[in-house]
């Protein structure tokens, strides 16, 4: 399954927080380089793994919807994809 097979809103929804998760990262480049605590660049680091896991997670869940489709017509190896998707996620 592509990322082209999730409905179009998710699609866009996953952009809006990547262009997001983008604009963090330049910013902890930005605060690294001036030299902020320690503290103030873990607290963004923690914000922008949170975004990183909301992304996720939309994809995951339209994922799993439409293979729950496909294993309704009879499709064997949606759960293989399954698990091995998990497995990427949580490993």
């Amino acid at each position: 399954m592509n990322t082209s097979d999730l409905h179009e809103e998710t699609i866009e929804s996953i952009l809006k927080r990547l262009r997001r998760i983008e604009g963090q990262v330049r910013g902890l480049q930005k605060m690294v380089e001036e030299g902020r605590s320690c503290e103030e660049v873990l607290t963004q680091m923690s914000a922008t793994k949170k975004a990183m896991e909301s992304a996720s997670t939309l994809i995951l869940q339209e994922f799993l919807s439409l293979c729950a489709a496909d294993i309704a017509k009879g499709d064997q190896q949606k759960p293989v994809q399954i698990a091995t998707m998990l497995r990427k996620l949580v490993g």
